[in-house]
C-alpha cells in the first residue's frame, strides 16, 4: 500500500485539492472549545487539513510515510512540522492535546487499526481529544471489491478500505477512551481532474485516565 500512495502523490500531486475537509472544519470548533493548542495528524499527506489548523493558530506535527507527500507539503505549508514515518510505528518525544486521524484508519486491516489506536492513546494528553474519521458504510463504494475481513474490501489492487458503521465507530476502542460525539459528514473533492463525493463517519473521543484495579481486602 505504501507504493500505491507514493505513486499517487507523484502522479497527482495535490490529489485532494487545497481546501480543508469538512471534518477538519467541524473539529476546529471542538478543539477551540477544549483549549487545544498542539495537534498531531497521523497520515497528514501534504497537509491540507494541517494548513487549515496552523492558519487558525494551532501548532501542528504530522506523520507521513510518503516522501513525495512531505516534499509537496513543506512547500504548501512550511509551518507544519512533517515527521517521516509510519502511523503503525511512531516514536515521538512529546504528547498532544489532540490527535487527528482523517481518512487513514480505514486503510488498514483489523490488527493494524488496533496499532494505530494504541499510538493515538500513547501520544494523547490525559483528557485530550482523538478524532477518528473514516469512510462509512453509507458510501457508494461499500461492498465493491473482494471482502477480506468483515466490512473490509480490496477496492483496487493494493488498496483496501474498512467501512465503519455507527456501532463500529462507537465501539472502536473502549480502553481508556470515552466516546463523546459521532457525526456523518459528506466530503466533496474538487480538483481540475476530478469531482467526487464521499460519505464519512467521524467519531470524537476523549482520553481518560486509566483506573487502577482495587486492592483485595484481607
Amino acid at each position: 500500500m505504501d507504493d500505491y500512495w507514493e505513486k499517487r502523490f507523484i502522479e497527482n500531486k495535490m490529489l485532494w485539492g487545497i481546501k480543508p475537509s469538512n471534518v477538519a472544519v467541524k473539529c476546529e470548533d471542538i478543539f477551540r472549545e477544549n483549549g487545544v493548542k498542539d495537534i498531531l495528524i497521523l497520515g497528514i499527506g501534504y497537509g491540507r487539513n494541517g494548513k487549515y489548523f496552523t492558519d487558525k493558530g494551532y501548532n501542528v506535527d504530522g506523520v507521513e510515510y510518503s516522501e513525495e507527500a512531505i516534499k509537496i507539503g513543506k512547500e504548501f505549508c512550511p509551518k507544519i512540522n512533517f515527521i517521516k514515518g509510519s502511523v503503525l510505528d511512531i516514536e515521538l518525544n512529546k504528547k498532544y492535546d489532540a490527535i487527528f486521524c482523517y481518512s487513514i484508519v480505514h486503510l488498514f486491516l483489523r490488527d493494524e487499526r488496533r496499532k494505530i489506536l494504541q499510538n493515538c492513546k500513547k501520544y494523547c494528553n490525559e483528557n485530550g481529544i482523538i478524532v477518528i474519521s473514516c469512510i462509512s458504510t453509507r458510501d457508494k463504494t461499500y461492498k465493491i471489491g473482494k471482502e477480506i475481513e468483515r466490512n473490509t474490501f480490496e477496492v483496487k489492487p493494493g488498496k483496501i478500505i474498512h467501512f465503519f458503521d455507527h456501532n463500529g465507530m462507537q465501539n472502536i476502542d473502549k480502553n481508556h477512551l470515552v466516546w463523546t460525539e459521532l457525526h456523518y459528514l459528506k466530503e466533496n473533492i474538487e480538483t481540475e481532474d476530478r469531482k467526487e463525493e464521499y460519505e464519512m463517519i467521524c467519531g470524537i473521543f476523549k482520553k481518560i485516565k486509566s483506573k487502577k484495579p482495587a486492592l483485595n481486602k484481607r
